[in-house]
């Protein structure tokens, strides 16, 4: 596994332990996704009823649910493989590091697991329900329930629980994990285990035939080649296709209070956020910028700017670490931050909405985000609370004080919230003269060929039903 051979990927151990906790709170947000998926299924009782009684709406319901645990078993997929190679850091000189990449690994095979048997056992034998979800379209592949029901069912899973359990109580002296996230993890062990027994029926006549030839177990059919490639990408921290170059371009064309929208092909960050786009951020602009464009408004906005968040104006009037000026506002772990267009925008997919508002509204938006800066960011992505935020919160909170645009979070898996890719699809729905949005720019990556070309709004506007992960695209 290409994450820990250090002559390939060159990380420091420090950079290791780093990345270790950034995929710790990855883990965490499967976790939950996994288990908001399997809530909603059990409390509902969708699976369990007949398909050809069941209403268009609930048909769709049905479906996005579905649609939401693929993507989840797909990225614990994602997670399994890239801590793959976990044996390569040395036990002897690097303990804890070691223990706690085998656990990375070893808890989010037995997360996954679990959630999906318990989604086997509430369809149990209902055939039509199977089909319905084997049915490709809408962001689903095809035949993604049969593939993930004869993985639960290879015999060499218990092989692999049984010397995943061995191997852990090997190292358990080393881990450093937090406890509570262990004891949580053993539960879910524990009741795997439970289950097994209980689902005996579903490993009769199991062909394996076709994933025992599978190097690279995922619940899509993504080929070998493509996976290692996207292993090593994310792993080893490639460049991403929107160089500070490419932004020169197109920076006149940014103003205060554009939105911007992101995406980093196969980046850990994308992991537990539903649809193509999985980020936003505001562009605040210079403060030469905010007083060329707001000045004949309001003559003291920096000033006004600097005596009610003076951190946020010594960020404004200081570098960031790349030597280009601080001008966008957006919440990333670890927290609400101000950096450069060039740091924010180092993706491979942007998009620029601009709001149809008035100055005066932008400028009240701008000074609500400064609000937020230096809140820590919302691992529970919850939009009900103000004292932690995801990004999308930060510029839906911050509008919201401004201007009535038509963003409304909704209640996702019992949370309150407003994915990223729901502000791209509103976006699109109210664009135009009359709209509340209007487009500005939409650079779109071609992986296969590295290059990222400049696209219209008609391009942008159906981006955002594109399928999460790229390798589905046609």
């Amino acid at each position: 596994m290409v994450l820990f051979r250090k002559a390939t990927v060159n990380l420091s151990e420090n950079e290791l332990r780093a990345t270790v906790q950034e995929d710790l709170n990855s883990y965490l947000m499967l976790r939950r996704a996994a288990d908001d998926l399997v809530r909603e299924f059990s409390q509902s009782g969708l699976l369990e009823r007949r398909v050809d009684n069941l209403q268009p709406a609930e048909r769709k319901q049905i479906r996005a649910l579905w649609r939401d645990g693929v993507m989840a078993f797909l990225e614990f997929d994602f997670l399994k493989e890239k801590y793959r190679g976990f044996y390569q850091i040395d036990y002897v000189a690097e303990p804890e590091l070691h223990a706690n990449a085998f656990m990375l690994a070893y808890m989010a095979y037995v997360t996954q697991y679990d959630a999906c048997l318990q989604i086997v056992g509430m369809i149990g034998d209902n055939d039509f329900m199977e089909t319905l979800l084997n049915e490709a379209g809408e962001g689903i592949p095809s035949d993604s329930y049969f593939v993930m029901k004869q993985r639960l069912t290879n015999p060499n899973v218990m092989l692999r629980m049984n010397t995943g359990a061995a191997y852990r109580e090997l190292i358990r002296k080393d881990v450093s994990i937090d406890a509570g996230i262990i004891a949580d993890f053993d539960l879910r062990k524990n009741h795997f285990y439970r289950s097994l027994g209980t689902h005996a029926d579903i490993f009769i006549d199991n062909p394996l035939d076709q994933l025992e030839r599978t190097a690279f177990e995922t619940i899509l059919p993504i080929q070998k080649k493509v996976a290692v490639r996207m292993s090593y990408i994310r792993t080893a921290r490639r460049d991403y296709l929107i160089t500070p170059e490419i932004l020169a371009g197109c920076r006149s064309r940014l103003s205060p209070g554009d939105i911007l929208i992101q995406r980093r092909n196969w980046h850990m960050t994308n992991i537990g956020i539903p649809g193509f786009w999985p980020h936003v951020a505001l562009y605040v602009g210079t403060p030469e910028e905010l007083e060329n464009y707001f000045g004949e408004m309001d003559a003291d906005v920096l000033k006004k700017i600097k005596e009610q968040y003076p951190a946020v104006w010594t960020q404004l009037n200081t570098s960031a670490p790349d030597g280009y000026p601080r001008c966008v506002i957006e919440s990333i772990r670890p927290g609400v931050v101000l950096q450069s267009l060039e740091t924010s925008a180092k993706c491979d997919y942007l998009a620029v909405i601009r709001p149809n508002l008035s100055k005066k509204e932008k400028l009240a938006a701008l000074m609500a985000a400064f609000s937020h800066y230096g809140k820590p960011y919302d691992l529970n992505f919850d939009f009900t609370t103000d004292n932690e935020l995801v990004c999308s919160e930060l510029v839906y909170k911050a509008y919201k004080v401004a201007a009535d645009l038509p963003l409304v979070p909704e209640v996702i898996n019992g949370r309150l919230l407003l994915p990223p890719n729901r502000l791209a699809e509103t976006s699109v729905k109210n664009m135009g003269k009359d709209g509340a949005f209007s487009f500005v720019l939409f650079l779109d990556a071609i992986e296969r060929r590295d290059v990222v070309v400049e696209r219209d709004q008609a391009a942008f506007c159906q981006s955002w039903q594109r399928p999460k992960w790229d390798v589905m695209q046609q």
